[in-house]
Protein backbone atom coordinates (compact mmCIF):
# COMPACT_ATOMS: atom_id res chain seq x y z
CA UNK A 1 0.00 0.00 0.00
CA UNK A 2 1.38 3.38 -0.99
CA UNK A 3 2.17 6.01 1.61
CA UNK A 4 -0.47 8.30 0.14
CA UNK A 5 -3.15 5.60 0.45
CA UNK A 6 -2.16 4.90 4.05
CA UNK A 7 -2.30 8.63 4.80
CA UNK A 8 -5.78 8.97 3.27
CA UNK A 9 -6.97 5.86 5.11
CA UNK A 10 -5.90 7.52 8.35
CA UNK A 11 -7.25 10.99 7.56
CA UNK A 12 -10.55 9.80 6.04
CA UNK A 13 -11.46 7.74 9.10
CA UNK A 14 -14.17 9.25 11.27
CA UNK A 15 -12.82 11.48 14.02
CA UNK A 16 -12.73 10.24 17.55
CA UNK A 17 -12.91 12.69 20.42
CA UNK A 18 -9.21 12.20 21.08
CA UNK A 19 -8.19 12.93 17.49
CA UNK A 20 -10.50 15.94 17.33
CA UNK A 21 -9.08 17.42 20.54
CA UNK A 22 -5.48 16.82 19.47
CA UNK A 23 -5.99 18.26 15.99
CA UNK A 24 -7.94 21.20 17.39
CA UNK A 25 -5.15 21.89 19.89
CA UNK A 26 -2.53 21.74 17.14
CA UNK A 27 -4.52 24.14 14.96
CA UNK A 28 -5.00 26.44 17.98
CA UNK A 29 -1.25 26.50 18.72
CA UNK A 30 -0.44 27.19 15.04
CA UNK A 31 -3.03 29.98 14.95
CA UNK A 32 -1.75 31.58 18.16
CA UNK A 33 1.80 31.56 16.81
CA UNK A 34 0.96 32.89 13.34
CA UNK A 35 -1.71 35.41 14.32
CA UNK A 36 -0.35 36.48 17.71
CA UNK A 37 3.36 35.94 18.10
CA UNK A 38 4.60 36.84 14.61
CA UNK A 39 2.68 40.16 14.47
CA UNK A 40 3.96 40.93 17.98
CA UNK A 41 7.52 40.42 16.72
CA UNK A 42 6.82 42.77 13.81
CA UNK A 43 5.71 45.50 16.23
CA UNK A 44 8.74 44.88 18.46
CA UNK A 45 11.22 45.05 15.56
CA UNK A 46 9.64 48.19 14.08
CA UNK A 47 9.85 49.91 17.47
CA UNK A 48 13.39 48.66 18.07
CA UNK A 49 14.75 50.07 14.79
CA UNK A 50 12.76 53.32 14.62
CA UNK A 51 15.85 55.52 14.06
CA UNK A 52 17.10 53.31 11.21
CA UNK A 53 13.65 53.31 9.59
CA UNK A 54 13.44 57.12 9.77
CA UNK A 55 16.91 57.36 8.22
CA UNK A 56 15.97 54.86 5.47
CA UNK A 57 12.73 56.68 4.60
CA UNK A 58 14.69 59.92 4.18
CA UNK A 59 16.36 58.34 1.13
CA UNK A 60 13.09 57.33 -0.54
CA UNK A 61 11.69 59.37 -3.42
CA UNK A 62 8.66 61.57 -2.68
CA UNK A 63 9.61 61.69 1.04
CA UNK A 64 11.19 64.79 2.53
CA UNK A 65 14.86 64.67 3.57
CA UNK A 66 14.05 64.21 7.27
CA UNK A 67 12.14 60.99 6.52
CA UNK A 68 8.84 59.91 7.98
CA UNK A 69 7.92 60.90 11.51
CA UNK A 70 7.29 58.34 14.24
CA UNK A 71 3.49 58.59 13.93
CA UNK A 72 3.66 57.78 10.19
CA UNK A 73 5.94 54.83 10.92
CA UNK A 74 3.46 53.56 13.53
CA UNK A 75 0.70 53.73 10.93
CA UNK A 76 2.81 51.78 8.41
CA UNK A 77 3.78 49.28 11.13
CA UNK A 78 0.13 48.67 11.97
CA UNK A 79 -0.77 48.29 8.29
CA UNK A 80 1.98 45.69 7.83
CA UNK A 81 0.97 43.95 11.05
CA UNK A 82 -2.71 43.75 10.12
CA UNK A 83 -1.83 42.60 6.62
CA UNK A 84 0.22 39.72 8.02
CA UNK A 85 -2.54 38.72 10.43
CA UNK A 86 -5.27 38.82 7.79
CA UNK A 87 -3.09 36.92 5.31
CA UNK A 88 -2.52 34.13 7.83
CA UNK A 89 -6.23 34.00 8.65
CA UNK A 90 -7.26 33.93 4.99
CA UNK A 91 -4.71 31.22 4.15
CA UNK A 92 -5.88 29.12 7.09
CA UNK A 93 -9.54 29.41 6.07
CA UNK A 94 -8.80 28.70 2.40
CA UNK A 95 -6.67 25.66 3.32
CA UNK A 96 -9.42 24.27 5.57
CA UNK A 97 -12.07 24.75 2.89
CA UNK A 98 -10.10 22.98 0.16
CA UNK A 99 -9.03 20.22 2.56
CA UNK A 100 -12.66 19.57 3.46
CA UNK A 101 -13.81 19.63 -0.19
CA UNK A 102 -11.11 17.14 -1.25
CA UNK A 103 -12.01 14.84 1.62
CA UNK A 104 -15.70 15.09 0.74
CA UNK A 105 -14.97 14.12 -2.88
CA UNK A 106 -12.61 11.28 -1.86
CA UNK A 107 -15.05 9.74 0.59
CA UNK A 108 -18.08 10.24 -1.66
CA UNK A 109 -19.96 12.26 0.93
CA UNK A 110 -22.76 14.50 -0.19
CA UNK A 111 -22.87 18.23 0.38
CA UNK A 112 -24.56 19.94 3.26
CA UNK A 113 -27.72 18.31 4.46
CA UNK A 114 -30.80 20.23 5.49
CA UNK A 115 -30.92 19.87 9.29
CA UNK A 116 -34.54 21.06 9.43
CA UNK A 117 -35.80 18.41 6.99
CA UNK A 118 -38.19 16.05 8.71
CA UNK A 119 -39.07 18.49 11.46
CA UNK A 120 -41.20 20.82 9.38
CA UNK A 121 -44.41 19.58 7.85
CA UNK A 122 -43.91 21.42 4.54
CA UNK A 123 -40.65 19.68 3.61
Amino acid sequence: MKLRDRFFKFTDAPFTWTRAILLGSAIWVFTIITMGQIPSLIIYKFDQYIAEIIEFTGKLPLVNDEGLNSKQIQIIRDMVNNGVQLTFLALLLIFMYFWQEKKRKRTGAKGLEDPVKGYMSGK
